[in-house]
């Protein structure tokens, strides 16, 4: 059974994200998915770091750093100097971006309230407190397998 759940949630999560990526406001603003989530923990974040933004959103420095790269070409990220590194810098949204981001905002609210409107407020108040659960037990297992990467033998480059 617990295969059977986890592979719903993966389900969900992936129709979700699948909405997500097809909002109109993506279209109309030239955003990428993955620039509307940066822009997203940028004005959730405000001063926050290239590397920070990288850990959130668990994708590699370099393809952050494209991005926002884009992001800032477009006058849509800000980039100041960081107080106490001089190495790093902190993002900041700008105010075109701020609309941008509040548009998308309300796209994501509007698929959030259609996937969650067959159930009524206690059915989503309970959902909450089982999800919660769940996220709780997983945060208490920090790095399950981290050891277990080390164990296994490196990919050999496919040789045909």
């Amino acid at each position: 059974m617990t295969e059977k759940l986890a592979n719903r949630m993966r389900n969900i999560a992936e129709s979700f994200q699948d909405h997500l990526a097809h909002m109109p406001a993506l279209r109309e603003l030239a955003l990428t998915p993955f620039q509307a989530r940066l822009l997203r923990v940028i004005g959730q974040r405000p001063g926050v770091s290239q590397l920070e933004l990288a850990r959130r959103t668990q994708r590699d420095k370099a393809q952050v750093a494209r991005a926002i790269k884009e992001l800032d070409t477009r006058g849509l990220v800000e980039r100041r100097a960081h107080p106490d590194d001089w190495r790093s810098q902190c993002l900041y949204l700008t105010p075109s971006a701020s609309t941008a981001r509040e548009k998308v905002e309300d796209q994501r609210r509007e698929v959030a309230a259609i996937a969650f409107s067959s159930l009524d407020e206690a059915e989503q108040d309970q959902l909450m407190t089982l999800l919660g659960r769940i996220e709780s037990t997983l945060a208490t297992h920090p790095g399950l397998f981290a050891n277990a990467q080390a164990e296994v033998p490196p990919a050999q480059p496919d040789e045909t």
